[in-house]
């Protein structure tokens, strides 16, 4: 069984990502380093660009459907 670092790095940063812990902009950077480096695929860079836009998506939608909510919540508390 082999290491494989590029692998490692493209699913860190995809995870960091998805779990708060670094910004999707710094991610984007960490991964042009490696890219130049050598490190990671240009196929991987794309992996992890998908996985910024599905997150940023998801993000977003969260933001509405909060603000929404808390739309409605005002329209219920001005009828009463």
């Amino acid at each position: 069984m082999s290491f494989d670092l590029s692998e490692f790095l493209t699913e860190g940063l995809i995870n960091s990502i998805n779990n708060g812990l670094i910004p999707s902009d710094l991610a984007t950077v960490y991964a042009g380093n490696y890219l130049v480096k050598s490190l990671i695929t240009q196929a991987q860079v794309t992996q992890l660009s998908d996985a910024i836009t599905a997150y940023k998506a998801a993000a977003d939608k969260a933001a509405a459907d909060k603000a929404a909510q808390a739309s409605a919540t005002v329209d219920n508390n001005s009828v009463q």
